[in-house]
């Protein structure tokens, strides 16, 4: 009996230290497999695709597989995809190619690339489908851009322009070709969103190019509300040093658009400190005209930008300043601006800007008289030095003409005598 138990109590010894060996094992075994299971979706669906002869079946796993949001890293799928690109049922082809969006891993991103520009070049009814491809690839390389911009260049099809457009919008290169190629699609296209898709995608992606800036100074004379918007948006972010920025904006502010007269102020505020009489009498007329505080605010700011330091401006602002029934952004924008332009008319807007700092009860609006306060006296201490400049070298271009004068005329008493 004894002898019975001795060898059960071995036999569970073994057992137990030998169980954990197994787990281990096994645990080693699984974690060396990082692959899908036999049974993941995408293998179901490729097989499916490549192996069925029933079509239903074969474009319904076409359809699962454009719609697969996830990266398809697996080869077996990539390779029936490549090859279901060429597929004689237009409709599986299509879907095929939508599936290209998130198919290969970085290390075959080149192959899947040749296959989709190789299909692009051999197959006009996929075109499109792989341009938007090409977006959710989010492949801006070289040999990309250069088919698809001569494809804009020589493409008649509207639809198949949009898509295109699209593209350029988030991966053009902003070169010179690419400039001239989207004016050139302007130029030809009668169509209003064409021309407003060419607009946004040099307002991205332009720089600065003589073409682009023409084009969108040209544009903002539409009667296209939405084409003037993207074009006052193509000025504001591409020609902020050029002058026909301002040649725009002198005729979009006359509007009676409200979005085209803010984009216009978003606009002027966007561009260096220019004098512009036209522009400041105007934005004068729409602070008293207008009741909207943000349309107000931004007319403010915007004489901060073209103001000409003339009184009626000095007063308006002062005034604006002094209204407590206004709203506080309008009259913060007013000291600020106040500060900018009363350096020739200093005395009462510093009477007016001294009390707001003292007695205002918003922190934000003693703070923004201050800062015009010191403005002031800012401006007036850099006028005067430049005026003390300017004099000193009137004098010294005096006194070297004097001079030459008479070494002249010394130069000609020699030369008689």
């Amino acid at each position: 009996m004894k002898r019975f138990f001795f060898l059960a109590w071995v036999i569970s010894v073994i057992v137990l230290s030998v169980a954990p060996l197994n787990q281990a094992e096994a645990r080693k075994k699984h974690k060396r497999y990082s692959g899908p299971p036999p049974t993941h979706p995408v293998l179901l669906w490729s097989r499916t695709l490549s192996e069925s002869n029933d079509r239903e079946q074969r474009k319904v796993a076409a359809f699962k597989l454009s719609q697969y949001s996830q990266r398809i890293y697996q080869d077996e799928v990539v390779r029936t995809l490549t090859k279901c690109v060429k597929d004689p049922d237009v409709e599986i082809k299509v879907l095929c190619t939508k599936a290209m969006g998130h198919a290969g891993k970085a290390s075959n991103a080149a192959s899947v690339r040749d296959t989709l520009l190789e299909t692009y070049k051999s197959d006009p009814s996929l075109r499109n489908t792989i341009v938007r491809v090409m977006v959710v690839r989010e492949d801006n390389t070289p040999p990309v851009h250069a088919i698809l911009l001569d494809s804009l260049k020589k493409t008649k099809n509207d639809e198949e322009t949009m898509a295109l457009l699209k593209y350029f919008e988030t991966f053009g290169d902003g070169s010179h070709k690419f400039a001239e190629t989207l004016v050139s699609t302007y130029e030809s296209n009668e169509d209003s969103k064409i021309r407003r898709a060419v607009v946004t995608a040099l307002a991205a992606k332009a720089e600065g190019q003589d073409a682009a800036i023409s084009l969108f100074s040209r544009c903002t004379e539409s009667h296209d509300t939405p084409l003037v918007l993207n074009c006052l948006g193509g000025l504001q972010q591409q020609a902020k040093k050029d002058n026909r920025a301002w040649t725009a904006v002198e005729k979009t502010i006359l509007s009676d658009d409200a979005d085209v007269l803010v984009a216009t102020l978003d606009v002027i505020n966007a561009l260096p400190q220019t004098e512009n009489g036209k522009v400041s009498e105007r934005l004068l007329q729409l602070i008293d005209k207008i009741d909207d505080e943000d349309v107000i605010e931004k007319a403010v700011l915007s004489l901060g930008v073209c103001g000409d330091h003339s009184q009626p401006i000095v007063d308006k602002l002062q005034k604006l300043l002094e209204e407590k029934g206004s709203d506080e952004g309008s009259r913060v924008a007013a000291a600020l601006v106040l500060g900018k332009q009363a350096d020739k008319f200093p005395d009462k807007p510093k009477e007016t800007l001294a009390r707001c700092a003292k007695d205002e009860k918003s922190q934000s609006l003693r703070t923004a008289c201050q800062l015009g306060l010191r403005e002031i006296e800012s401006r007036r201490s850099m006028n005067a030095k430049n005026a003390a400049n300017t004099a000193t070298t009137s004098v010294r271009a005096v006194s070297e003409t004097k001079n030459s004068k008479e070494a002249k005329s010394d130069d000609k008493a020699e030369s008689e005598d």
